[in-house]
Parts: structure tokens; sequence; C-alpha cells
């Protein structure tokens, strides 16, 4: 049996180097090893190791202070482990290989789960799904039995000013009890059962020893049993690579209603009974017809058209063509084209900005003080930001008609880029996701090419968001991935993996439209869904595997009184609070799943899956807060402002946001608000400064900030691009009641078509910019979506 040097570690390190801290991978199998044989101050100074394997030993356990704070992957298969609450000390791990120790039960599986916020594979199982249910859902069912089993045969017995003594006996009693007549999930997890209640936390006889006993005494035991299998709810949808086919075709999907001056109205009016959610406001004199919507494909991967068939088949800019420099007078009318027959092959780009009514004062580019928590590192450039139309798209065609001018385009978003480490913060991508009509489209924003086009026929996709996902090999590795959901009219979340050409899976969100899709950063299978039957949910979707098979199991929901129609996590407490920006308001809602009251109900087989659906415990609650904003005093007859078409976050502080017709944009302080809340239910926010925008009426156009240059752009009803470098407003921190104006203005570049002349501006409904801020898109109401790229 070797000693465990220095030199050994550096022999069987990998990468090879004269530094353990340097070393990001370590074999230590089939040594005959023993738990003494194991130099915590040795091992310790491996700070970079990210994989470890100590199969084929004789260990019964790691040593308990062994911190290896970047550990990813720990092999421990072939061993004689008998303990594995040491391993808690590797809060990262992800992956762990316990195979062939003969003292594991499942009741140590369930410790693991627990222990290891990131675990989502054990011994070759992908648990992201299982172990997701253990440490959120099932401690909220046992929470209610254990106060019910206090509230029945403790709390009487309490006595009004108890002694700690007397406590302590009642809490023992009670825990002592509540293990025995608590009953949850199944009888071989009843070693973990009296696991969690060993770990509970002596009972005070300080401030309010009624709540206190009950609290600390049952804290851990309402935590203690886990579920059973059987009782938990899981919508599965299995599906693998071998079930590719083309999507069946049909019903004509019937035009979402266009945008107009007189169709505003207030949003608590608004008839919704069978328009899309983006465009509720539609006039009363328009007439429509009921949509029905298809019943979706029973196969769930599609393959998504290959680039060049992308290409063939869409109208989109065959070659890149040179920008001419031609300015354009500011009076000069820009007439529609009436009738286009061909694509738009030939764009000659007029100027591509005019400066505001107030230029950007001289340094207002230079870097001040960084925000406390920021997490992008500011501009430090004193130039300004320019920015020069590259590309117009026009990839969202009905049937690849050159014709359509009227598919409404409505979300974009880049792809995350994954770094050396795994992570994606802070990295920029030129591949941007957009959807509209009947087809979600990825681009290459520097070749204006569509990489791939996933289509279904009937219908309307109104939103999509990026996620980072762990996909497992056949060989049990795992490497991130992108992963893009998308949803619309039908109310079918749509899972894709671009980088594999397939759409893997769907599940059903609602039997309503889905306005809104928001990924947690903290947990990256976690998805919330804004529908609208006016409901916020919270999804987890679970792992990848190699044959694409996951499961989707519904964590939480949120009722909201009107439609959502953004969402945002606040990145100061992204597992806490969610912003919801809706038709009637800005809401907040508490997103922690450990403060959860249980309603149990049977839920009903939304998946187009054949899965045996049991009873649930759906979670539901209230928003905790509404937001104030001083155009609410504003209201009118007809309007009053609390349509919130615009949420995003600028840093971890500072929010902006803006209401339809507001004619402004609000930046705001979310830690001033949040501390000026008193014991009302409503808060005005604190306002740092006025933003100048359009004065238009149209509702549902959203703005886009890039934390990492303080930049801020939003379009108006006449595809012009609203920017502006907000670094000084942020550096002097103080509020201004002073109307700041932007800092220049994107004039419609007004395309030509070849042979029939510009085409005029329109509506731009969504924008989107990279981290670094080096492509800039906007996606219109006249199914063009326009790249920008910095000068």
């Amino acid at each position: 049996m070797p000693t465990i040097t220095e030199k050994l570690l550096l022999e069987r390190g990998r990468p090879k180097s004269t530094q353990l801290e340097k070393i990001k991978s370590l074999n230590l199998s089939d040594l005959s090893l023993e738990n003494a044989d194991l130099d915590s101050t040795l091992l310790r100074r491996l700070t970079s190791l990210e994989e470890l394997d100590v199969s084929g030993n004789l260990l019964t356990e790691l040593p308990a202070s062994l911190p290896l704070p970047a550990l990813r992957r720990l092999n421990c298969a072939n061993n004689q482990l008998e303990e594995v609450t040491s391993l808690k000390q590797f809060r990262m791990l992800e992956e762990l290989s316990l195979e062939d120790n003969l003292y594991m039960t499942i009741s140590d599986s369930y410790k693991l789960m627990f222990l290891l916020p990131k675990l989502r594979r054990l011994s070759g199982k992908e648990i992201t799904s299982t172990a997701n249910h253990v440490r959120f859902v099932a401690s909220e069912e046992l929470s209610r039995r254990v106060s019910s089993l206090w509230e029945r045969s403790f709390q009487e017995r309490l006595p009004s000013s108890p002694s700690a003594a007397q406590a302590r006996v009642l809490g023992k009693e009670f825990v002592k009890a509540a293990e025995t007549q608590v009953k949850y999930g199944a009888s071989s997890l009843s070693d973990y059962t009296k696991w969690r209640a060993a770990k509970r936390k002596e009972i005070s006889s300080e401030s309010s020893p009624r709540k206190k006993t009950c609290l600390s005494a049952a804290d851990d035991i309402t935590q203690s049993a886990e579920r059973s299998p059987r009782r938990c709810v899981r919508f599965e949808n299995v599906s693998t690579a071998t079930d590719k086919a083309g999507l069946s075709p049909g019903v004509k999907l019937q035009e979402s209603p266009r945008k107009s001056v007189q169709s505003l109205r207030s949003p608590r009016k608004l008839d919704q009974s069978q328009q899309s959610p983006m465009k509720a406001a539609q006039s009363q004199q328009n007439s429509r017809k009921t949509f029905q919507p298809q019943q979706s494909p029973s196969k769930s991967i599609t393959s998504l058209r290959s680039t060049k068939k992308a290409e063939h088949s869409e109208q989109s800019l065959r070659k890149p063509v040179a920008i001419k420099e031609s300015p354009r007078k500011a009076d000069q009318p820009k007439a529609a084209v009436s009738q286009p027959d061909s694509s738009l092959d030939t764009l000659r780009k007029s100027p591509r900005k005019r400066q505001a009514k107030e230029p950007a004062k001289k340094g207002q580019g230079e870097e001040g003080e960084e925000e406390q928590g920021s997490r992008t590192p500011r501009r430090t450039s004193k130039d300004p930001i320019t920015m020069r139309p590259l590309h117009f798209l026009q990839c969202h065609s009905k049937q690849n008609s050159p014709d359509d001018f009227s598919t409404q385009l409505w979300a974009c978003a880049f792809e995350p880029r994954i770094d050396s480490s795994g992570g994606s913060r802070g990295h920029s991508s030129r591949t941007v996701a957009t959807c509209g009509g009947e087809s979600v489209c990825i681009i290459d924003c520097e070749t204006g090419s569509v990489l791939n086009k996933y289509k279904v026929s009937g219908e309307e996709f109104f939103c999509l968001a990026w996620s980072m996902m762990t996909l497992l090999t056949g060989d049990g590795r795992g490497h991130r991935v992108s992963v893009l959901a998308a949803a619309g009219r039908r109310g079918v979340v749509k899972l894709i993996h671009p980088k594999a050409s397939l759409a893997y899976g769907e599940f059903r969100a609602s039997r309503r439209a889905v306005s809104t899709l928001c990924f947690s950063p903290a947990q990256e299978s976690f998805l919330f869904t804004g529908t609208y039957d006016k409901k916020i949910i919270l999804w987890d979707i679970g792992g990848l595997d190699c044959e694409y098979k996951f499961k989707v199991s519904q964590l939480l929901v949120l009722e909201a009184a009107s439609i959502p129609l953004h969402l945002r996590l606040v990145p100061s407490a992204p597992e806490q609070h969610l912003l919801a920006g809706c038709e009637d308001g800005l809401l907040l809602f508490d997103i922690q799943l450990s403060k959860n009251q249980l309603k149990r109900q049977c839920r009903p087989n939304n998946s187009h899956y054949s899965i045996f659906v049991k009873h649930s415990y759906t979670r539901e609650r209230s928003s905790e807060l509404e937001f104030q904003f001083p155009v609410y005093k504003k209201e009118e007859e007809e309007n009053e402002f609390r349509l919130i078409d615009s949420l995003s976050f600028l840093s971890n502080d500072i929010v902006v946001s803006k209401s339809a017709m507001q004619g402004s944009i609000y930046l705001w302080s979310w830690s001033k608000t949040l501390a000026s809340r008193r014991k009302s239910r409503e808060v005005e926010v604190e306002i740092l400064a006025e933003l100048q925008w359009s004065s238009t009426e149209l509702p549902y156009i959203s703005l886009s900030t890039c934390p990492g240059e303080d930049y801020v752009v939003c379009g108006d009803e006449k595809g012009d691009l609203w920017t502006y470098e907000v670094s000084q407003c942020l550096r002097a921190g103080a509020k201004t009641d002073k109307m700041i104006p932007p800092t220049q203005i994107l004039e419609w570049p007004a395309p030509n078509r070849k042979g029939h002349g510009p085409i005029a501006g329109t509506s731009v409904n969504s924008v989107a910019m990279d981290p670094e801020l080096q492509y800039l898109v906007a996606l219109t109401d006249k199914n063009i979506a326009a790249v920008w790229r910095r000068a």
C-alpha cells in the first residue's frame, strides 16, 4: 500500500503540473487505501480539483475536514463505506458513484440528496427530479402533518411561561411522538427519518415560547422523512432519438390582431376570452374567428431543419450587403411598400442614428465606482457606443412566402456561451433565438444565416428562454449544453437542443396561452411559465441523458391577478424573489419552496404522452407585494397605466421598467424600495431616474438592458431604437427629477426591397443584446428581424 505523498499526487494528477493547486483530475483508485492513509493536510491543497477517483480501496468514510471547493465528480465505488454524511462538505458535487459498497442503503441515498444541493447523478442514475422533490417538496407535507400533531396533542400542554427545562422535556417528547406517529413515505426510509429527527434543535424558553417550541422542535422533523416515489406526482415525458418524426400538418394559424392607437383600453377591462396574450387590446370592431388549438403531435423529437435547408427555404439575406452611407433627410417620408414580391435581397441602409434632443454629455461613458455586488464589470472606455445595421432577415414567413410582412415577431434572446469552467456568466455569443408566428429560429448574427428553424403548424410562439444544462453521455460523463424553451398560444412548452438540431420534448404548461418564460440561474432545470390563465408556475424539467429522456414536475403555483407579461428573478436573491410585470401591475412573489403552503389535489394528465399521473401536493400562493409607480397617479378614464410591458435588471439593484403609454422609462432601486416597505401590501418604488421615451399609445413594446455597459435600449412604434448610456446617472446614485433624454435614437434604416423601394418602419416588439454589446437584435411587427453590430 503506497503512502500518499505530494509526489504521488502529482504523478496521478491531470493536467501534469508541479503544483497541487493546478490539478483538476486525480486518480487514486485500486491502491488499497484506508481512512488513515488520506492526509487531509496534503489533499486540502487541491483547491482546483474537479474530479476525484478513490474507487477500489478500503475506505469506510472520507475525512470530515477535506474542503475541496471545486469538486464536481467523485467516484467512491467498490469501497466499504458505512457513513455518507462526511460528503456534505463537497457542496459543488454533481456526480457521485457508490456502487459495490455493501453497507449503502436507500436511506443513505436520500441523505446524500438532501446534503448535496447540486447532486444530479448518483451511481450512474439521473436523480435531478427525485432530488429536487427530496429537497423541496416532501418537507411541505411533513410540515403540515407535524404542525397538526403539535396543535392537536402538545400546544396546550406548554405553560404560558415555561422554563427551559420544561420546554426541553416537552420538546423531546414531541420529537419522539413525531418520529413514531407521523407517517410519510416508504418504510425503507425509516432510518433516514430518524436521522433527520436527530438533527433537531434544542428548544428554548425565550420569546414566543409556544411558537418557538413548535418551530424549533418540529423544524427538522417536518423535513425528516421524504416522499415515497409512489406518492409523488411526476409528469414524465420520455423521448428518445429513435422516435424522430416530422410534425403533422395542422390548421392554418389565425393572425394575431394588430396594434392600433384605438386598441388600448384599461387593462382591467380587456376582453381576454379568445385573444392572443400579446394582443389582448385588440379593437372591438375587428372581427375574429375562434382559434381551436391543434392537438400536439405525439412524437416529441423532431429534426430541426439543417442550416442549408433553412437558408434556402427561408427568405433571409443570401449575402451580407455592404452599408452605403448616404444620409437620409430627416423629413423624408417612409413610404410603405405595397404587395412586395421578392425577398430582401438587396438592402440599402441609410444613416443609423440621429442625435437626441439633448446630446450626451462629455464623459458620460466614464467609469464610475462599480456598484456593489454587480455581476458584470463596467465599461471603462470613454468612447460612446455606436451601433450600425448589419442584416435584415425575413425568416418567420408563413409558408415561406416572400410576401409575408404581417407575421409579428415577439421575443429574442442570446444563447449563453459556455466558458472553460462550464459556466456562462459574462461571456458573449453571436447566436440569437427569435420567435414569432409558427416558428423559432436560431440565427448567427455575424453572417445573418439561419442555423436552425423549428416550426409547428398552427402554433403562434410568444416567448422563449435559454438555460445551460448538463447532458449525460453514454459513458456517464456530462458536458454542458444550451437548451432553449419556447411556448405560445397553445400552452405547450417546447424543449430544444439547437446544437443537436433536436426538439427533444414538450409538456403542457396550461390549457391557455403561455405569455412568458424564465429559467432560474440558481437551479438550471427550474423553469417559470406565465400563462394566460393568470398563473405563474414553477416547473422542474429535470436533467438530460444520452437518449434525451426527461421528467417534468410542478413545484409551485403563484396566483397573479392579471396576465403576467414579464418574469424576472431578483439577481441578489434568485431563490427567494420573483418580479412579475403583469397587465394590472408589478408584483413581487416569495418563491422559497421551504415556505410553501400545501394543497392536495389530483392533477389532470395534460401531457401529450401516455403517462400515469398520481396525486400531487401543489403549492399555491399569492403575491407578497405590489409596487406603486408615480405614473399611476396620472390615471385617466381609459388608461390606468398599470400594464407593465417592460421589465429588466441593469445591475443587482437597479430595475428598469415602464408601463404602456407612459412615455418614459423608470430606473428604480430594488434595495431602497424593499427597505421602505411597511406593513401595507403596497410599496412606493424609489425612483432613481426617468428616461424620456416615445409618446406612443401602443402596448407590448419591450426594452432590454446590458449591465456590463450600463446600456438600455427600447424600440418604438416607428422602428426606431431609443438608446441610453446611464453610467453617469448610476454613478450619481441620487434621485433626479429631470427627465433624461436618450443618448441616441437609432432610426429605422428603411431597407430597400429589390424593385419596390424602402420598407416603412413599424413597431419594434422586442430587443436583445449580448453581454458584451457586440450585437443588438430588434424584432418588428412586419416579420423583419434587424441585426445591428457595434461599430
